[in-house]
């Protein structure tokens, strides 16, 4: 591991202050991509602009071929961009969608559709130490947020930072591995959640994760739809609104539409034919 990754990991580990990291330790992670500077503004419609050209220059096939290939090369950098893809591809051009909360609306900083946010225009110290460089700390630690919904600003980001790396082409090993963790939802019982499911993927010990990681690699699943329940389907289907993706019951951490998956619905064969090519019908 180079030095450059080593100060992101360091960057949120609660054992250190803020005050551990010095300016050259920034200088040398921010010369070797791993931390960055504060984003400038950009307006709602200005993000929308932004989402169709980073669109425009991917190849899906490279996602998922970058998703596989980080099951055994342990790259959690290669894992994230799925889900953000699937996440921004969906997103329909629209408006700002405003807060209910009346105190909110005033602020304007905030689309309740798509979860886009307003970089601040006067960042203090702690938002600059956070930021993008929290988002890439996201990506290296766990291939995603292990908790809360799709991130619009992280999604963005997430591509950028995607169309960056060498593309890959996983190996043998890497779909075994993956149709093993598909076959672990077969082996629950109908109204088993994903917590069920990620817990028979950890007890299988089909490749080297923890829960968070496990988390994260099934909401990508759950925004791609091939784990989506069906009165809750993907976001390319119905793109539910913040307000709308909540879980029913207040012990579920997964994102949406994961959290309202069962194992009756099973594994969507159609959307993992899509994602993943006919190599994985089962």
């Amino acid at each position: 591991m180079n030095k450059g990754l080593k100060i992101l990991l360091a960057l949120y580990d609660p054992s250190k202050d803020e005050e551990s990291f010095s300016e050259e330790d920034f200088s040398l992670a921010k010369d070797e991509g791993y931390l960055f500077d504060y984003p400038e503004f950009e307006t709602h419609s200005e993000s929308l602009s932004k989402r169709r050209s980073l669109l425009a220059r991917i190849d899906p096939r490279d996602l998922s071929d970058a998703f596989l290939f980080s099951l055994s090369s342990r790259r959690l950098d290669y894992r994230s961009a799925l889900g953000s893809y699937y996440y921004i591809k969906a997103v329909p051009e629209h408006e700002i969608l405003k807060s209910h909360n009346k105190t909110l609306v005033a602020q304007g900083d905030h689309c309740y559709l798509c979860g886009w946010s307003a970089w601040k225009t006067a960042p203090d110290k702690s938002d600059i130490r956070s930021g993008l460089n929290y988002f890439n700390w996201l990506r290296y630690k766990y291939g995603g947020s292990p908790v809360g919904d799709m991130n619009y600003n992280y999604a963005l980001f997430d591509l950028e930072q995607f169309i960056k790396l060498p593309k890959v082409i996983p190996s043998e090993e890497d779909r075994k591995i993956f149709r093993e963790i598909l076959s672990c939802a077969k082996r629950l019982e109908s109204g088993d959640k994903a917590g069920r499911l990620r817990d028979a993927i950890l007890k299988a010990k089909i490749f080297r994760t923890n829960k968070d990681e496990i988390s994260v690699l099934l909401g990508a699943l759950g925004t791609c739809g091939i784990l989506a329940g069906k009165g809750h389907p993907a976001y390319d289907v119905y793109f539910a609104n913040e307000y709308e993706r909540d879980p029913v019951e207040y012990k579920n951490d997964f994102a949406y539409p994961l959290n309202r998956w069962r194992a009756e619905d099973g594994i969507n064969t159609k959307k993992l034919d899509e994602v993943f090519g006919d190599s994985f019908m089962f």
